[in-house]
């Protein structure tokens, strides 16, 4: 009988994991026999894991197996480009579509950055390293609150799966600079209210500016990092 992780569902999640986190990094080669040996099951949900995520992107087929594919600079901007058309649509769509106990939620995770930004401003540096770590757990919840606000799945999915995208380079793009950092706040901070106002047309330029920045900072820092 087969056990329940030994399907290709189970290691098509393995393994997107795997290549999400970097453990199987950009430019990693895959096999089918060498990694049903590392994973401890049969080749076959191997090898059907391995298509299904070759379709989605994440890997490119070779002569022999995969390899984990490589952003090129030209397409880490895609990325951020394509991330931008779909955030804005939520923000402006959440302006009137989200519900008050959404709109709390956001109000807290706002105020808690609010005061992780005010600690990072009085902290030495290896105090403030420790904050922005805290800081980067507690914006991907922000964000995740905005797209719940938005009340819309399939964007929602489609958004995800970009930052999924975007996730990998993550650790070649980390803001270091407390004045960018406070900044994307004010900014957080600025969308929130013209959420509150239910302002369609404020929320989506205000998160215009505020994907702006984190687009230049972000690449910025993939720039610098790859070199």
């Amino acid at each position: 009988m087969m056990r329940p992780d030994d399907t290709a569902s189970a290691q098509y999640q393995r393994l997107r994991g795997m290549i999400l986190e970097r453990e199987l990094p950009p430019g990693s080669v895959l096999m089918e026999t060498p990694l049903s040996q590392r994973l401890g099951v049969s080749r076959t949900p191997v090898r059907e894991a391995l298509a299904r995520l070759a379709q989605e992107g994440l890997i490119t087929r070779r002569t022999r197996g995969y390899v984990v594919h490589e952003l090129t600079p030209e397409e880490i901007l895609e990325v951020f480009d394509t991330r931008i058309v779909l955030e804005r649509a939520i923000t402006e769509r959440a302006a009137t579509a989200a519900g008050e106990l959404q709109l709390a939620r956001l109000e807290d995770l706002t105020d808690e950055l609010d005061q992780l930004i005010r600690e990072l401003w009085a902290a030495d540096e290896p105090a403030a390293a420790d904050i922005r770590a805290r800081i980067r757990p507690l914006n991907v919840a922000w964000h995740e609150a905005l797209r719940a606000c938005g009340n819309n799945r399939t964007m929602s999915r489609l958004l995800e799966q970009v930052l999924d995208v975007q996730r990998i380079y993550n650790p070649l793009m980390h803001q270091h600079n407390t004045e960018e950092i406070a900044l994307g706040q004010r900014q957080h901070r600025d969308i929130v209210t013209a959420l509150r106002r239910r302002d369609p047309a404020a929320a989506d330029q205000a998160m215009a500016d505020h994907l702006g920045t984190v687009r230049r900072s972000k690449i910025a820092e993939f720039t610098r990092n790859r070199h």
